[in-house]
């Protein structure tokens, strides 16, 4: 695409160009200066609404833990560099870099379940005002005086969108970029579709909020049955943690002792006189952290569908495996 670049136009007479030369040549300079703008609006964004900046783009939260968790790790390597506290460094450090991003995660996930559970209402009461003959935009101006809980926010942004004159469609748009789940993308882009074709928009509005409260129903439901796996996920975790204490506490002094006799006299060398009891607890703390870790991104896998929110998961049984680990042993 053409940008108006002045330092090219400079020698350009203006006198000798035409009306519609004149025209384009604007144009293209608008153009120009959207585009440069463009490159800084998430920014400002961010600048004039920290708050909302997060709920919509959670991994925003990684320009902050980053320097963070690097600043501890540097101060920390060169504390503990040659010791096993590394490995501690070396936790809290992971711990901090994902701690933020995983609030931030939660929080966005909370603040839209929140709002998918007002959609159907607020559908409804579309499809009541389209009825009685207002006009969609008009219709929301009308229902931004009721209730929908956290969905109110939202209703206000897109009627004051409207107000200032954009349009209908690029409103809903925006308000589906900000969500940014299938749900409220698919409800959006079902009511775009009805109202470009002239239908009966009241009969769209409603099979959408039926549509919506059913899948919002059997996401409920959904959840309710797969907590059993999260609680079982934590048990097995448990367990497992359960048996390493063991392990290390009624396995490792005997075979450490066993290893040290073998040693003396002069048997076994070659197995048991070579076992290194601290370093077989290293190994199992290691082995209990990762578990501990992976397994909490399988608990928000399985539990919500979605990764990122099984980072508080991970940082719960990670803390539960490095604690058992310095005061139980």
């Amino acid at each position: 695409m053409k940008v108006f670049d002045k330092k090219k136009n400079d020698g350009i007479n203006l006198d000798q160009l035409t009306e519609e030369e004149l025209l384009e040549m604007g144009d293209l300079h608008i153009e120009g200066r959207l585009e440069e703008s463009k490159k800084f609006v998430k920014l400002r964004q961010f600048l004039r609404s920290p708050r909302d900046s997060f709920y919509q783009y959670p991994e925003y939260a990684f320009i902050f833990s980053t320097p963070a968790a690097l600043l501890f790790f540097i101060i920390g390597f060169h504390a503990t560099k040659g010791t096993i506290l590394i490995d501690d460094v070396v936790i809290f450090t992971a711990l901090i870099l994902i701690t933020p991003p995983a609030i931030t995660f939660s929080r966005k996930r909370k603040r839209i379940d929140r709002i998918e559970e007002s959609l159907p209402n607020f559908l409804r009461d579309l499809a009541e005002m389209s009825r009685a003959g207002l006009t969609l935009p008009a219709a929301v101006n009308t229902v931004t005086r009721g209730e929908y809980g956290a969905l109110t926010e939202e209703i206000q942004r897109m009627d004051a969108s409207l107000s200032w004159g954009i349009s209908f469609e690029t409103t809903l748009d925006k308000f589906a970029e900000r969500m940014n789940t299938p749900l409220i993308s698919r409800t959006v882009a079902l009511i775009k579709e009805a109202d470009s074709a002239g239908g009966r928009i009241t009969f769209v509005l409603e099979a959408a909020a039926r549509e919506a409260n059913e899948i919002k129903t059997l996401q409920r439901e959904r959840i309710s049955n797969m907590m059993v796996y999260i609680v079982i996920i934590y048990m097995s975790f448990l367990v497992f943690i359960f048996v390493v204490l063991m392990l290390s506490s009624k396995f490792i002094p005997p075979m450490a002792e066993a290893g040290q006799a073998a040693a003396a006299a002069g048997v076994g060398s070659r197995f048991i006189g070579a076992f290194d009891p601290e370093n077989f607890k290293r190994l199992l703390f290691h082995a209990s952290v990762i578990q501990g870790f992976v397994a909490g991104l399988v608990a928000g896998q399985m539990g919500e569908g979605q990764i990122s929110t099984g980072l508080r998961h991970s940082i719960i049984l990670t803390l539960v495996a490095w604690a058992a680990f310095t005061f139980l042993i």
